[in-house]
């Protein structure tokens, strides 16, 4: 007789198991021995599959992390999928060992609905990861990589995401400088709708900077760069207009955010040549410094109409931002454990569903086997309010024959009373005396 509280252990071929490594875990260098390029990932799930380490598998790989979940197979011991793992790659395992986690079942779930909510990301809350997971499941559906299980959890996975971000402030708060600036931006000068940006300088952190901006509808940008080339190049991307540096005064009287960093020891602009284009007919001029040293003169900000703020600032800004989004993140987490509790109980139902199919088969032949018999003597003219209370009798006396035997006779894995309390349980016995 089957136990009713069963303990999946990480050997048990029915449990979701997860095996991966991420920056909390592992360096980089050994990270990007493990990470999948794009075009690998169709053969990687295909290996899991075909060595019988799950039937059913999905990949996250992102320059984080490199995660595997399984479901069933010949039971995906952790130092299994290390060594399917390392073989793939060509390294060897024990580069693995103390720098990977596995979970499995409720741990599993928990850890994949707080991977796509950003909880785990090092920033917290940050939305690329959805993107990233949600990339890497389709690869996975498109080859049947994933099954009933897996891709039941990965839309609830999605949907908790979505809850997360709905009811709680995670990805509210600005946590990066790139993005402080836009945010800051937008409360200052209301909307970016309809506005023109000038980027003094082509580096990483301006290309982010710019990178965020595109998501507003603005009306373009301008770029100037001390590289002619450079500039050239980030202003296609954008679909702006490249300028030489020295042209970067010249065109402040049509623009409304200007953005700089670049790597100059002496200031870009000086209050002297932001002043001759004030009044402006485009109103007030902000001006953005992500430079350290400082890339503009701090008298701009004396000057009328123009608001300059510093790389101080907007870290003021994004640690503010930090604070608030862990404050969400508790929130976050309740709801992450509340949904995890909802799945595992959905998993634990399909337990259930082949034994109640059984159950309904054997009482179904015991009810045909019934009728066959019954159905003669209606044929034979016997009154039918006789024959239905006869045959009504011999089905209930059919039907609970076995569980009454085992009753009288219980078998070693369960006692008397733990079997009296299931049918107690199953057929809600204590309330119909009641």
């Amino acid at each position: 007789m089957r136990k009713h509280h069963r303990v999946v252990n990480v050997t048990d071929g029915t449990a979701i198991f997860c095996y991966g490594l991420s920056h909390h875990s592992a360096p980089i260098e050994v990270r990007e021995k493990v990470a999948f390029a794009p075009d690998q990932l169709a053969a990687a799930h295909r290996d899991i599959l075909d060595k019988n380490l799950a039937r059913e598998a999905l990949i996250i790989s992102t320059c984080n992390r490199t995660e595997i979940y399984t479901y069933g197979g010949s039971g995906p011991r952790e130092n299994r999928l290390q060594q399917w793992l390392a073989d793939f790659h060509g390294i060897d395992a024990e580069i693995l060992t103390g720098n990977s986690f596995s979970y499995h079942d409720a741990a599993a779930v928990q850890h994949l609905f707080r991977v796509v909510c950003g909880l785990d990301s090092m920033i917290i809350g940050e939305p690329q990861i959805l993107g990233q997971v949600k990339d890497a499941y389709q690869i996975a559906a498109d080859i049947d990589s994933t099954g009933p299980v897996l891709n039941r959890l990965l839309h609830w996975a999605f949907r908790v995401a979505k809850q997360v971000r709905t009811e709680t402030a995670i990805g509210a708060a600005p946590v990066s400088v790139a993005y402080a600036a836009v945010t800051l931006a937008r409360q200052l000068l209301g909307s970016l709708q309809s506005k023109r940006v000038l980027l003094i300088g082509a580096g990483e952190t301006i290309e982010l900077v710019a990178t965020h901006l595109r998501e507003h509808d603005l009306d373009g940008f301008h770029v100037a760069n001390r590289s002619p080339e450079r500039a050239r190049l980030l202003a296609n991307r954008l679909d702006g207009q490249a300028h030489p540096l020295e042209d970067a005064a010249a065109l402040l009287p049509s623009v409304d955010l200007v953005l700089s960093c670049t790597a100059s020891p002496q200031v870009i602009l000086r209050s002297a040549d932001v002043q001759p284009g004030l009044p402006r007919e485009r109103g007030s001029l902000l001006f953005l410094d992500l430079a350290v040293p400082r890339d503009l003169d701090p008298a701009i900000d004396e000057l009328d109409g123009c608001y300059l703020y510093t790389i101080d600032d907007l870290n003021d800004i994004a640690q503010a931002g930090m604070q608030a989004r862990r404050e969400a993140a508790t929130e976050a987490e309740r709801i992450i454990a509340q949904e995890a509790d909802g799945f595992q109980q959905w998993r634990d139902s399909l337990e259930v569903v082949p034994a109640i199919r059984r159950l309904r088969e054997h009482v179904e032949q015991a009810r045909r086997a019934e009728v066959q018999r019954f159905r003669h003597y209606l044929q034979q003219g016997q009154d039918p309010e006789t024959v239905l209370d006869a045959f009504s009798k011999a089905l209930m006396n059919k039907v609970l024959h076995d569980p009454i035997s085992t009753l009288r006779q219980p078998c070693q894995e369960a006692t008397s009373e733990a079997l009296v309390a299931s049918l107690d349980i199953l057929f809600h016995l204590s309330d119909a005396e009641g």
